[in-house]
């Protein structure tokens, strides 16, 4: 199993985190091997002992991995001690149960992560505040307000020294688009090669985070597309699992 660490994140002490790929579970065809969703077609029992393969490696009950409905869309949870039952994973009914694109916790020993398969991961991290939240932004999170609306809330509760990792999702050499969908994109987004359109989405998403006020943004340069390590919704045109990507405050 190749868990994937950045060094901005690695460096803070009192968290864990890691960009998982797709190698390293039990499902087997589309969704080989490590697939964590329960809405792709595959085997339930499968993608739960693939998530407990997860949570084994940070030390913690697979009830503690929590994940959204995610719906490319705008709403933050909030995760704290009095709701944190309503999250706790106990089957794939309840990891479906709370819809939405991004999770801030200051909860120890709670694993928050966010499912990709060509979509933007990121992790977050106050270091001082000692609060934790995940984003999935796919093109149509990386334009709309979740990004925003997370940094909001973070801001909200005193993050003033807030960091992010993006993790691995498609480059801009394999996101071709329409030219109906570029009129939406700020042209330094966008590249013309061989009249076809290409976005590029991270670095999007990654001067967004900036401009927010998030000053310290790293990222990983892995295409999930031409990269056969990870799912990819493009590539494997319809039928893909899913990859993993968390951040916890240990206890």
């Amino acid at each position: 199993m190749n868990i994937i660490k950045t060094d901005l994140l690695s460096k803070i002490a009192f968290i864990d985190h890691g960009f998982f790929n797709r190698k390293g579970g039990q499902s087997s065809g589309a969704f080989e091997s490590l697939n964590v969703g329960f809405d792709k077609g595959d085997d339930d029992k499968n993608v739960k002992k693939n998530r407990e393969i997860i949570a084994a490696n940070f030390n913690i009950p697979v009830s503690n991995l929590i994940t959204l409905n995610q719906v490319h869309g705008d709403t933050v949870h909030v995760i704290d001690s009095e709701n944190i039952n309503k999250y706790k994973f106990s089957s794939s009914k309840q990891a479906l149960s709370n819809s939405g694109d991004a999770i801030i916790t200051d909860q120890n020993n709670l694993l928050i992560g966010v499912v990709t398969a060509d979509c933007a991961p990121i992790l977050l991290c106050d270091e001082y505040a000692k609060i934790i939240a995940v984003i999935h932004a796919g093109w149509r999170g990386a334009l709309g307000n979740i990004i925003e609306n997370t940094i909001k809330e973070l801001e909200s509760k005193k993050c003033k020294h807030i960091v992010a990792s993006i993790g691995p999702c498609i480059q801009k050499k394999s996101f071709f688009i329409e030219n109906a969908m570029s009129d939406k994109i700020e042209k330094k987004y966008i590249s013309y090669f061989y009249g076809k359109v290409f976005f590029d989405m991270q670095l999007l998403i990654l001067e967004k985070l900036m401009q927010l006020g998030v000053k310290t943004v790293s990222k990983i340069n892995i295409d999930t597309f031409s990269n056969n390590d990870f799912f990819s919704c493009r590539r494997q045109n319809g039928k893909y699992g899913v990859q993993f990507s968390g951040i916890i405050i240990k206890e």
